[in-house]
């Protein structure tokens, strides 16, 4: 009860940060009278997929020879011969299909990866001398596959959907050791670890509700500024023309799936739009203008969502977890072995606010109660964000965010558990350097509280993480 009360406080504190700064900014708010909104975006159809592989791998071979003299007399002598060699192999699928009415989303990936490494070596110290040799192998593979369908049965309000997701993961490590004395005795040696471990969620439910992502309408109309501000637009264009280009916009996703290189056709696309709607000057546009229209492409924007959505859902959650070790030379091995499913009634509300095209906030709230023993293992999240965009190279968030969730300990026994609630607020700023290159410093205080449920180690703990961090982000693609 004690963590509930503070939760609540928490809370409070929380909203009255966002009220301080929404009223701190509030006469931009009142100042913004676009015509256009976010909250006019509307989900075109939209379906791509792709498959990519990869495949990589390493060798190196060392050599390494060791002499010690004393007095002029050997006195012992090292030489040693290591080769290492690893691959790596990774599938991905991806396809997607949604439009204002239904979403699909399948995706799986596939990855393994195996190092061999081996050596061999001779060393003498007076006496005895002796060879050696080591092997080690490393295999790993894993899986995850996800996909979620959903349906509106009355347009914008009520819906129904299904989701799974799954992963897979098994690893296993070997090492042997042999050791071969010059009085014809020898010794050998070898450990064996293997760990496999499957998780896996299926469930499905109704929903009332619709939330959107009007994040293709904020770029629009910064690359519209930015011609605005290069004087290459002869005219302002009228809403329907701003949402022309937006459908274009939100179909960057088709490009990227279906080009490596994507950007040159991506606005090779919107530049002809808007040539065909007369309202370029001279009907061109200089270099530095596409540069500068580029950039909103490079710029992490983040998420304009609108709207609200709530969901209600039966969920089953299935783990399985092997860990076997074999040690020779101790002459031990051990196993465990864990296995159990949960059923689930999960809860969770979305929704998203753009103030103004400057001012986003964005929260969600999630329930999940247990079939089993749910007055002690109910698990919840409740986060919200406020995104504020200062300006053109620089924006700041504050959140907060409380979770609790609940693992087994050790066993599968209903009554040996742990549970961890965490409180947690923060402050960030990011300013944009160069187009691909940003500075990011953030301020942050979390407290973790943990339960630990055991017929015969019960215990509790608490953490306290202060956290300043600074950094730099490259972005790649």
């Amino acid at each position: 009860m004690t963590y509930i009360i503070q939760g609540f406080k928490n809370i409070s504190f929380i909203i009255k940060s966002f009220l301080i700064v929404i009223l701190v900014i509030m006469p931009d708010v009142l100042l913004a009278q676009e015509d256009i909104s976010i909250r006019d975006f509307r989900i075109p159809e939209t379906k791509f997929q792709r498959l990519t592989g990869s495949l990589s791998g390493g060798w190196n071979r060392t050599d390494h020879n060791y002499t010690d003299y004393s007095f002029g007399a050997l006195q012992d002598h090292y030489s040693s011969l290591s080769k290492y060699s690893n691959y790596k192999t990774a599938l991905a699928y991806n396809f997607a299909s949604f439009n204002e009415s239904n979403s699909l989303e399948i995706g799986a990936q596939l990855s393994g990866g195996l190092t061999y490494q081996s050596g061999n070596g001779s060393y003498s110290y007076a006496a005895p001398y002796y060879e050696s040799s080591q092997l080690q192998e490393y295999y790993s593979v894993s899986i995850s596959p996800d996909i979620r369908y959903s349906n509106y049965l009355v347009p914008d309000t009520w819906f129904w959907f299904t989701e799974g997701s799954g992963e897979y993961s098994y690893t296993q490590n070997m090492e042997n050791f042999n050791v071969y004395f010059s009085d014809g005795s020898d010794f050998f040696d070898s450990t064996y670890t293997k760990n496999c471990y499957l998780n896996a969620v299926i469930g499905g439910g109704v929903g009332y509700g619709k939330l959107r992502d009007g994040s293709s309408v904020f770029a629009v109309l910064r690359i519209l500024d930015k011609l605005v501000e290069d004087s290459m637009l002869v005219r302002t264009l009228t809403k329907d023309e701003v949402l022309r280009i937006v459908d274009i916009f939100e179909r960057k996703v088709e490009f990227v799936y279906s080009q490596e290189k994507y950007t040159k056709f991506f606005m090779e696309d919107i530049f002809i739009l808007l040539q065909e709607m007369d309202v370029l000057r001279d009907n061109y546009v200089t270099a530095y203008s596409v540069l500068r229209a580029v950039e909103v492409i490079s710029e992490q924007i983040e998420p304009r969502l609108f709207g609200w959505r709530a969901r209600i859902s039966i969920q089953r959650k299935f783990t399985e977890e092997i860990d076997a070790r074999d040690l020779s030379g101790s002459g031990s091995y051990t196993s465990d072995y864990l296995w159990y499913f949960r059923d689930y009634f999960s809860f969770s509300f979305d929704c998203g606010y753009p103030v103004t095209l400057n001012l986003q906030v964005n929260s969600n709230f999630s329930l999940n109660v247990p079939r089993i023993d749910y007055q002690r293992k109910i698990d919840y999240r409740f986060q919200i964000t406020g995104i504020y965009q200062i300006g053109e190279r620089i924006d700041a968030a504050i959140s907060g965010s409380i979770i609790r969730s609940t693992l087994p300990y050790q066993s599968a026994s209903e009554n040996e558990f742990l549970r961890y609630i965490r409180y947690n607020t923060g402050i960030s700023f990011r300013f944009f350097i160069e187009n691909n290159v940003s500075f990011n410093t953030s301020c942050s205080y979390s407290e973790q509280y943990r339960d630990r449920y055991s017929l015969f180690n019960s215990g509790n703990s608490n953490y306290r993480f202060p956290t300043i961090e600074f950094g730099l982000t490259y972005r790649f693609l």
